[in-house]
């Protein structure tokens, strides 16, 4: 598996809502950072139990890639996140950006970008 491959994997498995599914596609000392996280999540199972907990809070996702580049190891996108929140309180959408690295077929870091202004509540 490439970069350009590995992006579509990671979204096919959070649409699925399969957090092992995502897991399974990073290297033993792989690490996933999101501006969601309070670090950076670094192995399968820290990167499973953190994506649960983040899939536990919405319902429906889409995420529709607009631009996906990229050569070998390495890849970036842009995309959109799409879904509503469990809670009932509404939606949670937004546009993000995307690099990843891998090594071996395995994601070796997967970095997300996102303005998270407009989703934190005021007050």
């Amino acid at each position: 598996m490439d970069a350009r491959q590995a992006i579509v994997a990671v979204f096919e498995a959070w649409e699925r809502d399969d957090a092992a599914a995502v897991a399974a596609l990073f290297a033993d000392d792989g690490g996933y950072d999101s501006p969601f996280f309070t670090e950076t999540q670094v192995g399968r199972e820290a990167i499973e139990a953190t994506v649960r907990g983040g899939m536990d809070e919405i319902r429906g996702l889409r995420i529709p890639i607009k631009h996906l580049a990229g050569e070998g190891d390495v890849a970036i996108c842009e995309a959109g996140f799409l879904c509503e929140q469990t809670s009932g309180e509404g939606r949670l959408d937004f546009e993000f950006a995307m690099v990843v690295e891998t090594r071996d077929g395995e994601i070796t870091r997967l970095r997300e970008y996102f303005d998270t202004r407009p989703l934190v509540p005021e007050g």
